[in-house]
């Protein structure tokens, strides 16, 4: 029960933004629903590009290969061209904003 009661306080912390407000809240934990403009997968990661297609893209969605085995199928096919929710840290990487994914939970198809 007590479990359950801390997964729901995080739930109910959880800051749902739009794909506009993402460079507000670098650092921080949140939830973005927008659409994947483009996806690439290169043999040490996945990239799904939210907000626009590369090199115009708002945020990244970065899944290392270490990672890739715990999702069913590759991350740039499933949800290529898809509306879906990322839930995690925004963090800068070479002046670019990305959020990366380690768990398939972290991501939905809207």
């Amino acid at each position: 029960m007590l479990a359950f009661s801390m997964l729901a306080l995080m739930a109910k912390s959880q800051t749902t933004i739009s794909i506009k407000e993402v460079a507000n809240h670098l650092g921080k934990e949140v939830t973005i629903c927008d659409s994947v403009y483009s996806s690439r997968a290169l043999d040490n990661l996945t990239l799904l590009n939210i907000g626009g297609k590369y090199p115009k893209e708002l945020l990244t969605v970065v899944v290392y290969k270490a990672d890739r085995p715990k999702f069913a199928k590759e991350p740039a096919e499933v949800y290529a061209n898809k509306r879906i929710c990322i839930t995690g840290k925004i963090q800068e990487y070479k002046g670019k904003l990305q959020i990366v994914v380690t768990e398939p939970k972290q991501l939905a198809v809207k």
